[in-house]
């Protein structure tokens, strides 16, 4: 998704072609069903995760005993503890932070931060975050917050999976329209948390066999949940809004909505004269879990109109020495309708090589296209439900369309120079125009429009 297109592009424009003309037998056989339906076919086994919790607190001067060794801060005083007779506390105007050293916390536990605390006013509120950053230019890569939000003193508890990169860690506390008094604050590793909840339907789903659930969102709620997911792409400190030539910024503003068991990534016009051209909004997902290797599948129902790109695809997180680099890339996925190359029954699907590698192609379903890395199906990706699913393992990707093996191609998950890669994140995106989708305009009377998301689940081998 994030720099492949632009080969295509320059086929394109070398080649000046119109749509393709593919054969290739029918897709799988349950499309058209609503996602609120369940069938009675089997999923397999949620995967156990246990390990054994070291006990102890993390935080120094938790209680501020100490006054204000092991924090830093900015326009924050000791007070006299309100609940602890004869016990301080920390009353915070703009930023209290305490770093944790390299070995403090342990890669890919579970831990809980409990704070006790309350806002002077009843306006404003403040956040209390876990920060986990890079070594280069110290840019935060994942941050787990909760928000003290009540003038009377509450408990609040965040639990959260730490990454592969623990290197450069810790809790920072932000007051942003009033003052916050900070009690308490503390931090111990725990059992791990679960990361799959139950499937509500097996409608369209296909798992090879040997794979048990390790990661799975239903979207069942009434928003999304951010315990599992960001808004934002990883870069520029988790804010980067868009890539490439896309013509839209990711945001909050209602592009992300969870109703009827389907979440929905929403792209609206909201100018006809930025600068840059970038005159849209649209939603994106980010998974804060990360895995290297297994069957990754989503059930969606694609947008129509001219101009839009969402995307389905595998991105590298920070690897255990705190790189962050690309590629690797997978795209499972990459529907783009610019209405004459590419069409609304067509997905391209393909890997990010690195310089002087290259990838194999030892299958290939008829209907689809290896010159321009598509598949033509024998129906329209946005009339109906379909089922998208990838393979990974350390020697190959394996794409499926509902249940529907349509090729098998050799790639190895490394960084340029050879070495392993970050495990990688989930990432589900509706771009907007740019080069490729754009290619021939935007339709804007299709717009508000949306990628409709029916469930996310990803599996891990057995053993």
């Amino acid at each position: 998704m994030q720099l492949f297109h632009k080969a295509r592009v320059a086929l394109l424009a070398l080649a000046g072609i119109g749509g393709l003309m593919l054969s290739g037998c029918g897709g799988g056989s349950t499309a058209g069903q609503d996602p609120s339906v369940s069938d009675a076919t089997e999923e397999p086994q949620v995967q156990a995760l246990a390990y054994t919790v070291v006990p102890g607190e993390l935080v120094h001067n938790g209680r501020f005993a100490d006054g204000l060794a092991s924090w830093t801060v900015s326009d924050a005083v000791l007070v006299p503890s309100e609940v602890r007779t004869g016990g301080k506390a920390l009353n915070v105007g703009w930023q209290a932070v305490q770093k944790f050293g390299s070995v403090d916390l342990a890669p890919r536990k579970a831990y809980t931060l409990l704070v006790k605390a309350r806002n002077e006013k009843t306006t404003g509120t403040t956040q209390v975050a876990v920060r986990f950053h890079r070594p280069v230019g110290n840019e935060t890569f994942r941050t787990y917050k909760l928000t003290v939000a009540s003038n009377a003193y509450q408990d609040y508890s965040l639990s959260f999976t730490t990454p592969e990169y623990v290197g450069l860690a810790d809790i920072t506390i932000t007051a942003n329209g009033t003052r916050t008094i900070i009690d308490s604050v503390s931090l111990t590793m725990r059992e791990a948390l679960v990361q799959t909840e139950p499937i509500t339907s097996t409608v369209g789903s296909y798992v090879p066999a040997g794979y048990v659930l390790a990661f799975n969102d239903e979207f069942r709620g009434t928003t999304l949940n951010r315990a599992k997911w960001a808004t934002r792409y990883i870069y520029g400190g988790e804010t980067q809004d868009r890539l490439n030539d896309e013509q839209q910024r990711y945001t909050d503003n209602n592009t992300q909505t969870v109703a009827g068991g389907v979440l929905t990534l929403t792209a609206r016009k909201v100018s006809s004269t930025d600068p840059a051209g970038i005159n849209y909004e649209s939603g994106m997902i980010r998974s804060l879990w990360t895995s290297r290797y297994g069957f990754y599948q989503a059930r969606v129902k694609m947008p129509g109109g001219i101009g839009v790109w969402p995307g389905f695809w595998l991105n590298s997180d920070v690897s255990a020495e705190g790189r962050l680099g690309w590629p690797p890339e997978i795209d499972i996925a990459e529907f783009v309708n610019n209405g004459v190359e590419d069409k609304v029954n067509m997905l391209h699907s393909n890997v990010k090589l690195n310089p002087g590698t290259s990838s194999t192609l030892t299958y290939a379903d008829p209907a689809f296209n290896t010159t321009w890395t598509a598949y033509q199906a024998p129906f329209n990706f946005n009339d109906d439900w379909h089922t998208i699913g990838a393979e990974w393992d350390p020697t190959s990707v394996t794409l499926y369309v509902d249940g529907k093996k349509i090729y098998t191609r050799s790639y190895a998950w490394t960084y340029a120079d050879g070495t392993l890669a970050g495990p990688a994140h989930i990432l589900l995106n509706f771009a907007i125009g740019g080069a490729w989708a754009g290619r021939h305009g935007i339709d804007d009377s299709a717009f508000p429009q949306g990628l409709q998301i029916d469930w996310v689940r990803a599996y891990q081998r057995v053993n």
